[in-house]
């Protein structure tokens, strides 16, 4: 049985090949998604905690809705003062204010870089501050007119350190003079966006937050939890403005990014669903047609002793070699098409942070292990109609039909 059922693997190969390619896109489009998604995801929520190294604490005021940070409705600067009497507490060992806003960085035809969008911050006095901007050349910027970029944009434009660089702000062309370059955590930009940093007095100026700062960080003294100092810091506070840990700030933000993420996966598996609902259609027809062609020799083998369950066991596992196979080239074509996928978007102006791949075996395993149990379950009504094959079709076949024999002999009553 096992030797028969090779050689039909081996007579049938080329439409076997065509099956298992119909799976194996399926299980590609799968598990792409899944490796897509645990990469994008993991870099990310790396890039947010490494924004937060040096920092313990952060201080915004809360929005109308009792929401914090982003999203926020109609968010209030933060007063000098209040950085002040934080910086007067026993247990900060650093204490800095920030001032952010939006910008766009063109190239030197005059064209956005790429980039879905751009962060405009304040360089941090403290070096406590400065741990998240990472492979930095050049200095930072100290005085109006100056500005430092990421190194991706710095790149994509060609730019570099003492050259001028027009920003969109608020609708309005402004040349600042590059004074240096950086990173951002473990990536070349931030968060795939490009990034302006102007000293704290500039970005007052420019974002109309004079004498006040969109957000506070703290750093604990050595020795004082976060917790510990984020009360401390609460018990000083007015109302409107909130404290919080970084690590529950970090938390929070990956928290809305895998909810974002969640519908890109949902995109991705919809394929992922329709192609291998296509695959199973394909085998469901493939097997069919080789039952159909296959019928002698399975009416001979049912003749040399061949029982149902082994015939039908033989197709089956016919179908399992082809899934495994199958299954196996689609997860491995998952991981280059993730791949693919960032270089894709890349190239669509939204290069994305991707640090690494990271390969989830759970999910590319539920990928495989799908595309095996669709490959078998489509192929059972074909192993079925196999059983029905009786032995004494292997007879019928070879049976000389009446009028082969009529017209090879003598007919009785003609001389």
């Amino acid at each position: 049985m096992f030797r028969a059922m090779f050689r039909g693997l081996v007579t049938q190969r080329v439409r076997l090949a065509m099956t298992a390619l119909a799976i194996a896109l399926g299980v590609a489009f799968m598990a792409g998604s899944f490796v897509f998604t645990a990469t994008l995801t993991h870099s990310l929520e790396s890039l947010i905690s490494q924004a937060s190294t040096g920092t313990d604490v952060i201080v915004k005021h809360t929005s109308p809705a009792g929401g914090f940070g982003a999203g926020s409705a109609s968010p209030k600067p933060i007063a000098s003062s209040i950085l002040a009497r934080i910086r007067g507490l026993s247990d900060v060992a650093a204490a800095d204010g920030s001032v952010t806003g939006r910008a766009q960085l063109l190239a030197r035809n005059g064209k956005a870089l790429p980039g879905q969008f751009t962060v405009a911050t304040s360089w941090p006095a403290d070096a406590a501050f400065q741990a998240t901007y990472t492979r930095r050349a050049g200095r930072p910027p100290t005085r109006a007119g100056q500005v430092m970029i990421d190194r991706a944009s710095a790149q994509a434009g060609h730019f570099g350190v003492g050259d001028s660089i027009t920003i969109m702000l608020a609708g309005q062309a402004r040349v600042f003079t590059i004074t240096g370059m950086t990173g951002y955590g473990s990536a070349d930009s931030f968060a795939g966006g490009s990034l302006a940093i102007f000293s704290l007095p500039t970005s007052q100026q420019l974002f109309g937050s004079a004498g006040s700062y969109d957000s506070i960080e703290v750093k604990a003294a050595a020795g004082i939890a976060a917790q510990q100092l984020r009360d401390q810091v609460a018990a000083i506070l007015p109302t409107g403005e909130r404290a919080l840990t970084a690590a529950s700030v970090a938390a929070t933000q990956a928290s809305q990014l895998n909810r974002q993420l969640s519908i890109l996966t949902t995109f991705f598996l919809v394929f992922a669903g329709v192609a291998l609902f296509v695959g199973a259609f394909v085998i469901w027809n493939t097997f069919s047609i080789m039952i159909g062609q296959r019928t002698k020799e399975l009416a001979l083998l049912r003749t040399l002793g061949a029982g149902r369950r082994q015939v039908f066991r033989s197709v089956l596992a016919e179908a399992a070699i082809v899934g495994t196979v199958a299954a196996l080239a689609g997860a491995a074509l998952g991981i280059a098409l993730s791949k693919g996928l960032v270089a894709l978007l890349s190239g669509f102006g939204l290069p994305l942070p991707v640090s690494g791949l990271v390969l989830p075996p759970g999910q590319l395993a539920l990928s495989a292990g799908t595309g095996l149990a669709i490959t078998l379950i489509a192929s059972l009504a074909p192993a079925y109609r196999a059983t029905g094959v009786a032995p004494v079709q292997a007879l019928r076949e070879a049976a000389p039909s009446p009028v082969a024999s009529r017209r090879g002999g003598s007919q009785p009553g003609l001389r």
